[in-house]
């Protein structure tokens, strides 16, 4: 090149994550030198480049004096690692184990099988353990780290056992029935009633599971650890279950029957009861003048579908057919908050409304007193220092109260409201009062193929989708 020639411009532009770079040759005057190969390459050396070049293209860059910008090298990208993945064994699904209603509204009994059965030293559950991902690297020969799987928390609860350290297979200790509560899978000893719990039983009582054949009579209580299957109905009767409960039938309650589970509970309908349940409801046809409470979501699956009368709660969503009566049943429904504050802030309200009115009636005695001066007899100064007393320890505990009840409701103005969702496929009837977090609305008119959410303080009304 002649002295005084003027040179082409070699640039290497690398992206801000330094996982490409570009080469661009720029001419200064029509008539600049091109740079040689070995020129680009000292150029690409010079800025950092070492990984993933494409030297052939390089080589028909200066070659073919191409002067827009080429990209000359790509870095590796990371690959996450995939998350641990479960397979279950048995059937986790208490629903397909309810008989299904056909076209015409018959149920096929004979399609249903009461217990899953699993032996000694059976396979419950198959874990595939997160893989740790591949490192990448940039253009400029930087590892990148990869980001590992998620894990699964599984629990081997009672009678289950993890067949080594790597816990990729679930396993049986003994001949039971398999239960899935939470991420906590364990295997039951199983307590069979061959006709219905009555006089003939008495009450049950049972550390693991229990099926019931026939009915829960009125006034008899079933109490399992486990699970709890009941053939036929619950009629007055009671239920208090560590895992989830089934009722083939329904749930006549007759004012009396009360339902707890830690699991799911799956029924036909509920009428007249008080249901307490931290899973998720299941139902068929109806829940009927009942105080229904779930910790996640009510679901009732078949064409009626109806809530009618009472209170029904549910932490993330109620989904049925038709809320209400044409008669204007008094109906209360609730999503958004964990039926749990909402009854602790309810007999809070009560227990405050108690204590401000005794408050209120000992600060009445102490001004009476007071007003008498020193001319107090024995008695009468005791039951000042009584009263006063009082006094200091329903201010205590008043100030304790409040502060509680005014963090439950900030929790159910929470972030959790917007979560609710109340999913109504035909009709809402007037006189249905719905809670939705802070949010309260009392349909005064019919709505049909509704969504309910929570929008800034208010029950919006959206189209069923």
């Amino acid at each position: 090149m002649a002295e005084g020639e003027k040179k082409a411009l070699v640039k290497i532009e690398l992206t801000p994550d330094n996982m490409r770079a570009f080469l661009e040759i720029d001419l200064p005057e029509p008539d600049a030198a091109w740079p040689t190969y070995e020129e680009v390459l000292e150029a690409v050396k010079n800025a950092g480049v070492t990984y993933g070049l494409k030297e052939m293209v390089i080589r028909r860059v200066v070659e073919e004096k191409v002067v827009s910008p080429v990209l000359i090298a790509e870095g590796k990208p990371a690959v996450r690692g995939e998350d641990a993945s479960v397979k279950y064994l048995f059937e986790t699904e208490r629903m397909k184990l309810i008989p299904k209603e056909m076209e015409d509204g018959r149920v096929n009994h004979r399609e249903l099988s009461l217990i899953q059965n699993v032996r000694k030293g059976q396979v419950l559950v198959e874990r595939q353990p997160p893989t740790q991902g591949i490192p990448g690297k940039n253009v400029k020969g930087e590892e990148l780290k990869a980001v590992a799987g998620k894990d699964v928390f599984l629990v081997a609860g009672k009678n289950a056992y993890w067949d080594d350290d790597k816990k990729e297979r679930l396993i049986a200790a003994i001949d039971g029935e398999p239960s899935l509560v939470g991420r906590k899978v364990s295997v039951l000893n199983v307590h069979h009633v061959p006709g219905n719990v009555g006089y003939a039983t008495g009450n049950i009582d049972f550390a693991g599971s229990v099926v019931v054949r026939g009915d829960v009579e009125n006034g008899f209580v079933v109490r399992a650890e486990g699970d709890v299957t009941v053939g036929g109905n619950v009629e007055g009767g009671s239920i208090y279950a560590g895992g989830n409960v089934t009722i083939r039938g329904g749930i006549a309650g007759q004012d009396k029957t009360v339902i707890e589970c830690k699991g799911n509970l799956y029924t036909r309908y509920i009428d007249h009861a008080k249901i307490d349940v931290e899973g998720e409801i299941r139902g068929r046809d109806a829940i009927l003048h009942s105080q229904v409470n779930a910790g996640q979501k009510i679901t009732l699956e078949s064409r009626k579908g109806m809530v009618m009368g009472g209170v029904v709660r549910a932490r993330d969503e109620i989904h049925v057919q038709v809320l209400g009566s044409r008669m204007g049943t008094a109906t209360e429904v609730e999503v958004g908050t964990s039926p749990t504050t909402r009854k602790e802030l309810i007999e809070l309200e009560k227990k405050i409304t108690a204590m401000e009115k005794e408050f209120d009636k000992v600060e009445k005695a102490l001004v009476i007193l007071n007003k008498q001066g020193y001319d107090l007899t024995p008695e009468r100064e005791e039951l000042k220092a009584r009263l006063t007393r009082t006094s200091f320890y329903l201010k205590a505990e008043l100030k304790k109260h409040t502060t509680r009840r005014d963090e439950l409701n900030e929790e159910i103005s929470g972030p959790r409201a917007e979560k609710g969702r109340i999913k109504v496929r035909q009709r809402i009837y007037p006189g249905v009062k719905v809670i939705i977090g802070n949010a309260v609305r009392i349909f005064k008119d019919e709505v049909h193929f509704a969504v309910l959410t929570y929008d800034d303080g208010e029950v919006a009304v959206q189209a069923y989708r």
